[in-house]
């Protein structure tokens, strides 16, 4: 697999809801191919966060560009497809793994061997009569990491990325999400706790954007704070 991923720069967001503020000032950039992996406590702003650079959720101050240009939303949500939002977006516990695959290759029009693919790719190899219930939560994720990456689109979303996993599983994920990211595909996760695996860090809400060893190009922004960002 080799896919054009899109890039993603954020410039001073912030969006709203029904009680106030949910993020406030964000700065990111992510280059084609790279795993960006928002970090925060519950109620920071993470799923909002995602929702908001992938055009599924309206900001009220800032700007967002992708692919070096602002966009619609509507193409914005076509090239960032969401393996897992939570809640609103879940592979359905009570379909056995075969109709789960079906659905989504009628939903997406992807083939059975881009499905077959996806799954080897991430090192996938589970029992297709089985409950999504019945699934390790670990398997279950990957699955619909699988289902999503399977059309190859330019970016995907992956919410609460640790959710449920134990480290071991915690481990695959990321291992996996490391993987799709090194096809070319962007990819936006949501965690509680970072991961050596990733090529972008978020924090909220203090938005302390780490870009590990890549400085190239930086700074570009300045943190919520005012302090140049590394």
């Amino acid at each position: 697999m080799d896919v054009d991923g899109v890039s993603i720069v954020a410039r001073g967001i912030t969006a709203t809801g029904p009680e106030g503020i949910v993020f406030e000032n964000v700065d990111a950039r992510v280059y084609p191919g790279e795993l960006a992996v928002i970090l925060g406590e519950g109620g920071t702003g993470r799923t909002s966060l995602l929702l908001a650079l992938s055009g599924r959720l309206k900001i009220v101050a800032g700007r967002i560009e992708i692919d070096d240009a602002p966009r619609r939303a509507s193409l914005v949500r076509r090239a960032i497809i969401p393996a897992r939002l939570s809640p609103g977006f879940e592979l359905e516990g009570r379909l056995r793994v075969r109709e789960a695959i079906r659905e989504r290759r009628v939903t997406s029009r992807v083939t059975a061997r881009a499905v077959d693919r996806a799954m080897a790719a991430l090192g996938l190899d589970v029992d297709r009569a089985a409950l999504i219930d019945e699934l390790y939560p670990d398997d279950r994720l990957l699955l619909a990491i699988a289902l999503a990456t399977a059309g190859e689109p330019p970016g995907i979303l992956v919410d609460d990325v640790v959710a449920g996993l134990l480290p071991s599983g915690r481990n695959r994920v990321w291992s996996a999400l490391r993987a799709v990211a090194d096809t070319g595909i962007t990819v936006l996760a949501s965690s509680t706790e970072p991961t050596s695996e990733a090529d972008v860090l978020i924090r909220l809400p203090y938005n302390i954007v780490d870009f590990g060893d890549d400085t190239t190009g930086l700074p570009l922004f300045s943190t919520a704070t005012g302090e140049d960002v590394r």
